[in-house]
């Protein structure tokens, strides 16, 4: 079927016949001239017979172009005609002796091609092919790749320390070269002009960098804005069998009038080619959906309101705890082992309705969901810092293990103050040897934002968690992905509550035990073969913004402290309504008898109120210090506290 429509700049479609006419531009004022226009909407008419190019390209590629009208963009088309032009100003600059723009073609020709030039120097045949590129695929042909190297420097604190810290680096191996989709075309084209009674010493490609002299392509490897080096000749018996596969493959579609298996990643670029450059992709099942993913992801801001910011909405938060009631009449988080859904509409019709549809696909307690990770980001999808909260979702602090932000004087209290700025206080940050983080007040804390490609409704949900576990094992299956399908966003993911059995060490007595926790994992219920067809998307590029990662106060089960006790420095300092509970919790903590302890502690609390009963405590040899570090135990273990136990 033939090219019929231009997509213009403003994305309206005009036929190319109308627009070619005069005066028949429907934006009123032509993008470009007629001459070139008439160069854009040329395009190879189907003979019958493919062409070498086509069957390399991909079988679904060639088959959609044969069987369906299609448009392109005169801006994507910019290339081709500038290669165009080249290779025709190259010929006419062509000496006498050199073999140019030569048809291959004819009955014994199973495949049509047009070889550029074959040209005799010091005694040798080169067959030269021209090609305009991009860096990257420049950068691979030269054997150029990016490896992560150790600095031989250690992180101090974090999340990571103990680690090595990386750096990216540029390095150059042979083994690493891909040139296969050339040596493939003019190993086709070497043997076919052999064929026809000449000469094949040496095959050469001739190349320009298409964004050469660029900061990116030079990042890649491709110093130059011209290369002309040699390329592998492959054995006839490999060319031969490969190309008649891809013709075979092509005939079958025509014949049975369809063909229902997806370009391979490296014929579509790894995704790339479907989203920019393929013209027929919106017929294609993986094209279509790899362009309306990146036509969501991507789209413009509105000017003077987003200033370039988009945020994804926020559709509410996947809980992995409840609400409990103490005896004290206060609440606080509990740990539960299933994913608790908490819609934030508006309407409650809707929230009621998100909820039942997410109970019709994985009941009532679901222990594993599917969800997609959004961007590519890493710390933009996954956000882990050290914090401390005061009441409510109030941020004091906020730490990556070297620098923190306070948002008061209080909390940098006792810190190394680095400098001030934007009514922020910037301390040095030891992390896990924080004095705040001893005590309970700061922890690690991440928000996981996702996709719920199953669910009703458009935006992210948020999952809150201080379970140390949960975020190794979080980074351990985004590492995963990344390794085996090259990204880990925008795939299909299982995410699962498993019972993890984890071992306390008490900071007291060194004595160990057991505890039972549901820590997040990272699966999935995909073939590696399925998910590396499925998440064909660029990852190169983050393409929106997400929402501010903060954490709810009902998600924060590990507080040593929770909200509704916030302020209290120590059991002393409670109401008398409330000591002798603590009392009883305190008396279990120390070893001693729980009802001496408690009827002590009441009596006293009756006779004389909390001072002497500070005082009966002093004189039992108790410090105000070993108090408060008992105080927190028992507030740990009272809230199923998760990275405490850890």
């Amino acid at each position: 079927m033939p090219l019929k429509w231009f997509t213009c700049p403003d994305g309206g479609r005009t036929e190319t016949a109308d627009c070619l006419t005069k005066g028949g531009c429907r934006m009123k004022g032509r993008c470009a001239t007629p001459a070139y226009l008439r160069m854009a909407s040329s395009d190879r008419i189907w003979t019958g017979k493919p062409s070498t190019t086509q069957l390399i390209g991909g079988t679904m590629a060639a088959y959609l172009k044969i069987t369906h009208n299609y448009a392109v963009s005169p801006d994507d088309r910019a290339f081709a005609i500038h290669g165009t032009k080249a290779h025709n100003n190259l010929e006419y600059f062509t000496d006498p002796d050199t073999l140019a723009e030569e048809k291959l073609d004819g009955d014994n020709v199973p495949e049509t091609g047009i070889i550029d030039a074959l040209i005799v120097e010091d005694g040798k045949s080169v067959l030269v092919d021209y090609k305009t590129s991009g860096s990257f695929k420049v950068a691979k042909a030269l054997g150029f790749h990016v490896t992560v190297e150790d600095t031989g420097v250690l992180f101090k604190s974090g999340p990571r320390k103990g680690q090595p810290r990386t750096k990216k680096v540029l390095r150059q191996d042979n083994a690493m070269i891909d040139r296969w989709t050339w040596e493939l075309q003019l190993s086709k084209y070497a043997y076919e002009l052999e064929r026809k009674g000449h000469k094949v010493d040496e095959l050469r490609i001739m190349c320009v960098v298409r964004d050469g002299g660029t900061y990116i392509a030079k990042s890649r490897g491709a110093f130059r804005n011209v290369y002309y080096f040699p390329i592998r000749r492959l054995p006839g018996e490999i060319v031969l069998r490969y190309f008649k596969q891809k013709r075979e493959a092509l005939f079958q579609a025509l014949e049975q009038g369809y063909w229902d298996k997806p370009c391979s990643t490296e014929e579509n670029w790894q995704g790339k080619k479907c989203v920019s450059y393929c013209e027929v992709a919106e017929f294609c099942t993986l094209g279509k959906f790899l362009k309306e993913e990146r036509k969501v992801l991507d789209m413009p801001p509105i000017k003077d309101l987003t200033d370039g910011s988009r945020n994804m909405p926020v559709i509410g938060s996947i809980r992995l705890g409840e609400k409990k009631i103490s005896k004290a009449g206060k609440e606080y988080p509990s740990e539960i082992d299933y994913f608790r859904f908490d819609p934030r509409t508006p309407d409650d019709n809707k929230s009621a309705a998100i909820v039942q549809a997410v109970e019709n696909k994985y009941g009532k307690e679901a222990k594993s969901i599917q969800i997609w990770l959004p961007l590519a980001e890493q710390d933009a999808v996954f956000d882990v810092w050290y914090r401390w909260y005061g009441s409510g979702t109030m941020q004091k602090c906020r730490g990556d293990g070297e620098t923190a932000r306070c948002a008061a004087k209080e909390p940098s209290e006792g810190l190394e103050i680095l400098s001030e700025e934007n009514n922020e206080i910037i301390v040095r940050c030891d992390g896990t040897e924080c004095p705040h983080y001893g005590i309970g007040q700061c922890g690690r804390r991440a928000v996981l934002q996702v996709l719920m490609p199953d669910i009703p409704g458009a935006g992210v949900w948020k999952i809150s968690t201080g379970s140390i576990v949960s975020i190794k094992n979080i980074l351990d299956g985004m590492a995963y992905f990344t390794a085996v399908v090259g990204r880990f966003h925008m795939i299909p993911i299982t995410l699962e509550r498993r019972r993890t059995e984890i071992q306390q060490t008490d900071k007291k007595t060194g004595e160990k035990k057991k505890t039972i926790h549901y820590c997040l994992y990272m699966d999935t219920e995909r073939t590696l073969a399925e998910l590396q067809q499925i998440g064909q998307i660029d990852a190169s590029k983050v393409m929106l913004q997400l929402p501010e990662a903060t954490e709810d106060a009902e998600d924060i089960f590990n507080e040593p402290i929770p909200d509704d006790l916030d302020g209290y420095k120590s059991p002393l300092e409670l109401p008398e309504s409330e000591f002798a509970e603590v009392a009883e919790a305190l008396g279990n903590v120390m070893g001693v008898d729980v009802i001496t302890f408690g009827q002590f502690c009441t009596e006293k609390i009756a006779e004389d109120k909390i001072g002497q009963l500070r005082a009966a405590l002093k004189e039992d040899g108790i410090a105000r210090k070993d108090v408060q570090k008992m105080f927190n135990v028992w507030v740990d273990e009272r809230i199923d506290d998760d990275a405490k136990l850890l």
